[in-house]
């Protein structure tokens, strides 16, 4: 569970590595942010981790709680014990006292277990300095698994995890176990435990808002590879065309089985991508393993359930990337009129419904999709108000009859609140009807400020990695008088040296 802990003045996160503690810049969710969107929590912080630590994590429900906080802290009266993976030493225990940024601070050091290659610490602070922990451990010879900037050795993630708050007024003992993989890195990293060290880093945290979650992103010891939780499920996706499915699940059997036990799942399907999914089939090559997945099943998000497909289709039904932005509509939605464009299987069309939303018109030219959409809006009982709009039809002739229909009768036309416009990169017609977001970037940006009310938002996405992202960007700043690049979810990390997974712009009218 994501919340260990709360009463009406504290909450006690389990944070996982790879998420601030608060965002740094307009668009990006940090923890606080991230427990605001999906749990509407309003906390305030009391002190941070390291974006790459994880482990216990502490806010104040209230200003008088925050306040509380800080004289705790100057007083020195709570007590942190973290744990961390660092080169061996031949000292048991000692204490640094250096002072950070010319300030006083105390780390009480202990071994806990020596392997042959790495061993585990424990680490006691008082009251935390900028980076203490890392920075007393390096100026003792024992930089951190994974903190490049203190001179560790290279590592999927920082190997520091607060296990253990001793906290004023809370009388419960705060503990988050040490992730079990720790103490197999002592004898030498595995490609293994690097696998279980990035999945860490997604799954079970994400499990408090939904089953579904992409447990590896193309990270560094897996490059062409990804692989997505689906309920009970894995499906994994080769991204070498040349490589069969069959070697894939040779080569990763083993970490299959791992993740599998990891993540509560009985097996799944392994799908080789094609670069041009437009040929006569959709994949290159597709073999299940373990249990065979049913046809589709349902899976859950923000307390909806989805339909999805793993055997077939190009696309499950459920596109991750987008979990984040279908709960900002969903925030806003209440009494709203909203149009969801390439609306694909309709996600954004149910969180909207769910939310209160006075009407939603979902477009898309795929009877399939929309049949698979009603489905969904069926499934969350929400097909009783008549509220729910599906129209089979190419979004760019819906948008040019609304255009007409605002340009014949201005004073009649009802404005839309929130609108979706997530195109595909690219939709063959034929007859030169062929859809190209590039081509089509600046007509739809053009068109939907025109139909959207004052006050209005607009969610625009593509994953037009080989496309320009600053030209996306600019034409929408030059339609709307607010654009905000929104920070795909945790899930979904840029990764070092490639271009962005999804660009996702929240636009303001």
């Amino acid at each position: 569970m994501t919340i260990l802990y709360q009463d009406p003045h504290w909450l006690v996160v389990e944070k996982p590595s790879g998420i601030s503690t608060h965002r740094a810049h307009t668009g990006d969710l940090g923890l606080l942010e991230w427990l605001n969107l999906h749990h509407d929590l309003s906390l305030h912080i009391c002190s941070r981790l390291d974006k790459g630590t994880s482990g216990l994590l502490l806010f104040a429900k209230d200003a008088a709680a925050a306040a509380e906080a800080e004289k705790i802290h100057s007083g020195e009266r709570s007590k942190k014990t973290y744990f961390f993976i660092a080169p061996r030493s031949p000292r048991s225990s000692w204490t640094e006292t250096t002072p950070i940024d010319s300030k006083p601070c105390k780390t009480v050091f202990s071994k806990v277990k020596e392997g042959t290659v790495y061993a585990l610490y424990r680490a006691v602070i008082h009251r935390g300095r900028t980076h203490q922990i890392r920075r007393h451990a390096a100026a003792a010879g024992i930089p951190l698994l994974g903190d490049s900037d203190y001179g560790g050795a290279a590592f999927v993630r920082l190997c520091l995890h607060c296990t253990e708050l001793e906290w004023p007024g809370i009388q419960d003992r705060l503990t988050a176990p040490v992730p079990h993989w720790f103490e197999s890195c002592l004898n030498g990293i595995s490609e293994n435990t690097a696998v279980l060290a990035i999945a860490e880093k997604r799954y079970p945290f994400l499990s408090a808002v939904t089953d579904c979650c992409r447990l590896l992103h193309r990270d560094e010891y897996l490059p062409d590879i990804a692989i997505d939780k689906y309920g009970d499920f894995l499906c994994v996706t080769g991204f070498d065309e040349t490589l069969p499915a069959e070697t894939i699940l040779h080569t990763l059997r083993e970490t299959l089985s791992l993740l599998s036990k990891e993540c509560d799942c009985r097996g799944g399907v392994i799908k080789t991508s094609l670069r041009d999914p437009h040929k006569n089939r959709l994949f290159a090559d597709m073999i299940c393993w373990g249990k065979t997945a049913p046809q589709s099943f349902p899976v859950r998000e923000n307390h909806l359930h989805f339909t999805v497909q793993l055997n077939e289709r190009q696309h499950t039904g459920l596109f991750l990337d987008q979990r984040d932005s279908r709960r900002r509509i969903a925030k806003i939605a209440a009494g709203k009129r909203v149009a969801n464009l390439f609306a694909f299987t309709c996600s954004f069309s149910v969180h909207a419904l769910a939310a209160g939303a006075e009407v939603v018109f979902s477009v898309d030219l795929a009877a399939g999709c929309l049949r698979q959409g009603r489905e969904n809006v069926a499934i969350n009982q929400l097909d009783g108000k008549n509220n729910a709009k599906f129209i089979r039809e190419d979004t760019r002739k819906w948008l040019a009859r609304q255009l007409r229909k605002k340009k014949k009768s201005p004073r009649e036309f009802v404005p839309f609140d929130i609108v979706i416009c997530d195109p595909p990169v690219f939709a063959s017609g034929g007859r030169g009807k062929s859809f190209h977001v590039e081509k089509e970037w600046q007509a739809l940006a053009t068109a939907v400020q025109a139909i959207l009310a004052q006050g209005g938002a607009a969610l625009f996405a593509n994953n037009h990695q080989a496309g320009s992202e600053p030209f996306y960007h600019e034409i929408l700043q030059n339609c709307f008088t607010q654009v905000t690049r929104l920070t795909p979810p945790l899930d979904f990390p840029r990764l070092r040296g490639t271009p962005r997974h999804v660009s996702i712009y929240w636009c303001e009218k």
